[in-house]
């Protein structure tokens, strides 16, 4: 005969159910502890690494290039009365912005009857030298190169940067080309020479300098400073002018030329200061503006007291409509492929 089984004491079973809750709730508050320790961690590590520990920075979109200047307000078209100024299509090519360039499909397209060219022999001050009477720049760069010889005669009392080469007209640039290829050979001359329509020489705003004393001895621009530090001020200089170094060695990929310390471009005071400010080559330069439309946000900077506006837009046609605040001064640049840059200016306050 089985017995049958014998219920536990209500008392001893509610004791057991007790004992069981607490060992339940001391597990809960010790796992809800360790991860609220975790989380508190974690945040510290966080802020560490991403707002500490300079060795580890955050991994965020790169920026694009700003200039240190002081900020100006943002604005567009649509929050100032403006006027329509009309575009001419064969204006992209004119224009101190334009770029010319070996890795550009298109060739440069020279403009007829250049009047903006001028002869630097008889036109120049005494404080730079020519290599030749036949040396022609346009007439803005011309300008400008002649006030940074001036300002560079009353700083250092020197005389001696030489123009060597300037504007090249197609068939000049079919003859320094053929030679190149002749005396180093197809690849490597092409890298040391432009061929012809792809040279900036075309464009007049470009120069080639280098130093030529008063004794008779010359020196490569590029290494004249060896000889006398007074030789390097046009590094330091030239973007006050407008003036820029065209082929950085450290640009060679982005340019497609080797460098060349001695080939100085003229782009615009403003525009010269950005790019050097911010160590960009024309072609990052234009990259840059392209991403500043007319119908868009507009880049801001300031450069040498002066407030700067630059916006960009694609040619419509034989007519292109430019924006333009009512009264503003204005600069227009081609980019010399399909469209304008636009740059507007005041004296910053």
């Amino acid at each position: 005969m089985n017995n049958p089984k014998i219920p536990r004491p209500r008392n001893a079973e509610r004791e057991r159910r007790a004992l069981r809750d607490k060992k339940r709730a001391k597990i809960i508050a010790v796992c809800i502890l360790t991860a609220a320790i975790l989380a508190v961690w974690g945040l510290i590590v966080f802020f560490w690494i991403t707002l500490v520990d300079p060795t580890h920075p955050a991994e965020t979109e790169a920026p694009l290039p700003e200039t240190t200047a002081a900020p100006v307000e943002t604005t567009s078209p649509a929050d100032r009365e403006t006027e329509t100024v009309w575009l001419a299509a064969e204006d992209i090519h004119r224009g101190s912005l334009i770029l010319v360039s070996t890795l550009l499909s298109r060739a440069y397209v020279f403009p007829e009857n250049d009047a903006d060219l001028l002869s630097l022999y008889g036109n120049k001050n005494g404080n730079y030298r020519i290599s030749s009477s036949a040396l022609m720049l346009h007439k803005d760069a011309a300008a400008a190169f002649g006030e940074m010889a001036d300002a560079c005669y009353t700083e250092t009392g020197m005389r001696d940067y030489q123009i060597t080469q300037a504007y090249r007209t197609k068939e000049e640039q079919t003859e320094i080309y053929d030679s190149y290829l002749e005396i180093y050979g197809a690849e490597e001359g092409a890298r040391l020479a432009a061929a012809p329509g792809y040279s900036e020489h075309h464009s007049g705003y470009a120069v080639d300098l280098n130093v030529f004393t008063r004794e008779g001895v010359s020196y490569s621009l590029g290494s004249a400073s060896e000889v006398d530090p007074a030789y390097g001020w046009i590094y330091e200089h030239a973007a006050d002018y407008g003036f820029v170094v065209r082929y950085p060695a450290d640009k060679t990929a982005v340019t497609g030329i080797t460098n060349e310390p001695w080939h100085f471009r003229y782009v615009g005071r403003g525009h010269a200061a950005y790019m050097t400010e911010n160590d960009l080559t024309l072609e990052e330069y234009i990259a840059l503006l392209y991403k500043y439309p007319q119908d868009g946000e507009h880049l801001h900077f300031t450069a040498g007291g002066v407030d700067y506006e630059v916006f960009s837009l694609a040619a419509t046609g034989e007519k292109t409509a430019a924006e333009i605040p009512v009264g503003a001064d204005y600069t227009v640049s081609g980019d010399n492929d399909d469209g304008f840059i636009v740059t507007i200016y005041k004296n910053a306050k």
